[in-house]
């Protein structure tokens, strides 16, 4: 939690944990009090006495499973030394996306996982071969107005779900892919969207068809 936490320094900001190296201050020996009507910041105290009497509480109960600041009585009269924000907002995001993450590796797909760790290359080739298929196609509609679900380089996919290329010169190859369906899309004589009306007449006329052959 710490690593969300900063001091004011001048008009800007340092990490907290790095603001206390700096200045050669124990966090322990450190308080927090809350600034009224401010969101999320603190006044910071330092105990300098010998034998650490004022009882300042630290940043934080514990740095590893905290989850908010821990607030210090402070005696009256006792000047801050700086002021510390906590970005609660970025520390929640944070948490979520970590719980998200760990949820995705207990209900990941095992063997495409080990497919992804046989290859060796650290990245998913399954999703790969499908940006690929998925750009090209994207282009060939933009350019020639179908679908062409059968691919002419078959070959080229497969190798890269088997983890023959190098992570960075797919992702440039993609890169180059994007701007040249993007390219084909703004020259393309294809309409913004699709004619409503006959794609219903055609959906009418296919289960008129699919349901008389049913009889």
């Amino acid at each position: 939690m710490l690593d969300f936490c900063y001091v004011t320094q001048g008009a800007g900001a340092v990490a907290a944990e790095k603001w206390l190296g700096r200045q050669g201050l124990d966090a322990a020996r450190c308080g927090l009090a809350k600034v009224p009507h401010l969101t999320d910041l603190y006044a910071l105290f330092v105990d300098r006495s010998a034998d650490a009497g004022l009882g300042y509480r630290g940043l934080v109960r514990d740095a590893e499973a905290s989850n908010d600041v821990q607030l210090s009585a402070v005696p009256k009269g006792e000047e801050p030394v700086a002021y510390l924000s906590f970005n609660r907002n970025g520390y929640s995001t944070y948490c979520r996306v970590y719980r998200e993450y760990w949820d995705w590796v207990a209900r990941r797909n095992a063997e495409r996982y080990q497919n992804t760790v046989q290859h060796g290359k650290n990245y998913d080739a399954k999703n790969m071969l499908h940006v690929f298929r998925l750009l090209q196609m994207a282009e060939e509609i933009a350019l020639h107005g179908q679908l062409l679900v059968r691919r002419p380089n078959r070959e080229f996919l497969l190798q890269i779900r088997r983890g023959e290329f190098e992570y960075e010169a797919l992702v440039s190859q993609a890169e180059e892919l994007v701007k040249r369906v993007e390219a084909a899309f703004a020259d393309s004589p294809l309409p913004d969207e699709p004619d409503r009306r006959a794609v219903e007449q055609l959906l009418i006329q296919t289960r008129r068809e699919f349901y008389a052959g049913r009889q």
